[in-house]
């Protein structure tokens, strides 16, 4: 009887299987997860709002929304003249660094949690330095900032540098990347904090590409 059982569930999994190609189930798969990650850009605006007014920004600026495993979410910019990608990273809390951070000592220690917690790319850094600090006038916010230089894990001798910069504002009220956001985090608060983050090797690296970025955000009528 066990047997016949076991024979059963295989037949039904192949069944289950073969229906999934057959009805062409992993085209329909590809085209739900590039109608997340890369939908209009109209519609990314409205979705997106709570990191500020985004349809200010330059058409040279491609934006692609992330698929991310973890409370924080995040939107990639490309900056198509230079090649350069720039992060967008809502964190979900304001206690792994926010705007105050940027104006005390704790930066250096924050910055260090700060690359634990996003993962931005499959390389690990080291020996984070920050040469130079300053703020950044967007529409209706200052932004503080820092850029920084750093060593590769693993790889010696070569460098990065980069630009990571944060402001703080309130969380959406609607739009399904919020909904799904909410679905899976309890307690969520109300405000969180929102990283610039952008790095490539150092002699690649466009801080203009960056900052042109920030500037460009409309936080005006947003908290």
């Amino acid at each position: 009887m066990g047997c016949l059982k076991g024979i059963f569930r295989l037949i039904i999994v192949i069944l289950v299987i073969y229906a999934f190609f057959f009805f062409n189930g992993p085209q329909a798969i590809k085209e739900q997860f590039d109608s997340y990650t890369n939908p209009p850009r109209e519609e990314l605006v409205q979705e997106e709002k709570d990191y500020g007014n985004l349809a200010y920004v330059s058409m040279d600026y491609k934006f692609r929304r992330s698929v991310t495993i973890g409370k924080y979410r995040k939107i990639t910019a490309i900056h198509t003249p230079s090649g350069q990608r720039i992060s967008l990273i809502d964190l979900g809390d304001t206690t792994t660094i926010n705007q105050a951070d940027f104006y005390s000592t704790k930066i250096d220690l924050k910055l260090y949690q700060l690359m634990d917690t996003v993962k931005n790319s499959p390389i690990g850094l080291k020996d984070i330095e920050i040469t130079q600090r300053g703020t950044v006038l967007a529409k209706g916010k200052i932004v503080p900032y820092v850029n920084f230089k750093a060593g590769i894990k693993g790889i010696p001798f070569v460098k990065v540098a980069g630009t990571i910069a944060a402001y703080n504002t309130k969380n959406a009220d609607d739009g399904i990347v919020t909904k799904i956001n909410k679905a899976i985090k309890q307690n969520k608060e109300d405000t969180s904090t929102k990283i610039v983050l952008s790095s490539r090797l150092s002699g690649n690296y466009s801080q203009d590409a960056t900052i042109n970025l920030i500037k460009s955000i409309s936080f005006i009528g947003i908290n």
